[in-house]
């Protein structure tokens, strides 16, 4: 809503460039993507930890492709370990 109102316009895929993003700090905060609970804290910890994620790669001026890419990686390694631990604990 910010965003279309920011924009004075909308269109179908308008914010798809932050979900990718925002998921990935929330995963990276410590809540767990299959249903669970996160503390703010954890939440704030993700989004710095991602936006440290996002000036390194714009500084070695790589596309954004790339960036998608190191993103995904990212939300998968942390579901695959999440569900590691656990599993074992």
């Amino acid at each position: 809503m910010l965003l279309a109102g920011r924009a004075t316009k909308a269109y179908q895929a308008m914010g798809d460039e932050f979900l990718l993003p925002s998921i990935a700090a929330v995963v990276l905060g410590g809540t767990n993507m299959l249903g669970g609970r996160g503390t703010h804290p954890g939440t704030i910890a993700g989004v710095l930890l991602i936006t440290l994620l996002q000036s390194i790669p714009a500084v070695m001026q790589m596309e954004e492709a790339y960036r998608q890419i190191i993103y995904g990686t990212v939300i998968i390694m942390l579901l695959v370990y999440g569900r590691s631990a656990k599993v074992q604990g």
